[in-house]
């Protein structure tokens, strides 16, 4: 959907009733305002934590797979013994 709006001079927005009712966005719904690539995007709050959590499993899972991956290049005595000059 594309629609236009004005911004009051006060800053607020409308959004607009049909786009409302599509997305059931009704009084209280609570929406996450990003700022990406000069774009406004709004999202509803339960879905961004959502995604946000999500993403944050991922990166934890890809994390350990990392660092099981790089375990043994990381952990090898030369390179500890030469750190510890350092530590």
């Amino acid at each position: 959907m594309i629609e236009t709006i004005t911004i009051s001079s006060k800053g607020q927005i409308v959004i607009p009733e049909r786009i409302r009712d599509e997305l059931n966005i009704k009084e209280g719904t609570k929406l996450v305002l990003l700022e990406k690539d000069n774009s406004i995007i709004l999202e509803r709050e339960e879905d961004f934590l959502k995604k946000l959590n999500n993403l944050e499993l991922e990166k934890l899972g890809w994390l350990a797979l990392s660092e099981k991956s790089m375990k043994k290049i990381w952990d090898n005595k030369k390179d500890n013994e030469v750190w510890s000059k350092y530590l």
